[in-house]
């Protein structure tokens, strides 16, 4: 097995969902947690838009997050999620080259429905929206005119 393959099993066995954007919005990597996670089939995802797994309704939002990252104007987005009822959370962060440019912006989603409950138990919980119903679903990962 070479360095690749095994890079590559590292990915797909994290205990992390992680998805990968390259620099034009394009996911390179979606792994399997991340598609448990996100209730969506992985290599479907791979070469697609990251818009493409949110709502019209987001996309303005995810486009300047994105571009924040990759500008330095944020250094990182860390918040929680609420898909169809299962509590995430997220790290959003860039990852730079040696010469200073941005490779790619990567998505880390943790299983996070015990830390929401102890939130909720110590009374420091905020109710968040529920994202991948309605407006915020997932949309298929190719538009209907391709």
């Amino acid at each position: 097995m070479n360095e690749l393959e095994v890079l590559q099993q590292v990915v797909e066995n994290l205990n992390v969902g992680i998805v990968v954007v390259d620099s034009g919005n394009n996911i390179t990597l979606f792994n399997r947690l991340a598609g448990e996670m996100l209730q969506q089939e992985p290599s479907t995802r791979i070469g697609t838009s990251i818009l493409r797994c949110h709502g019209e309704v987001s996309e303005g939002p995810v486009l300047k997050m994105l571009e924040d990252l990759r500008t330095r104007a944020m250094e990182k987005y860390e918040g929680w999620v609420n898909f169809k009822g299962r509590m995430l959370f997220e790290h959003i962060y860039p990852i730079w080259g040696t010469d200073g440019t941005c490779l790619g912006i990567v998505e880390e989603l943790h299983d996070a429905g015990e830390r929401a409950e102890y939130l909720k138990l110590k009374g420091d919980w905020k109710n968040i929206h529920v994202s991948g119903i309605g407006e915020k679903s997932p949309r298929r990962p190719h538009s209907e005119m391709s």
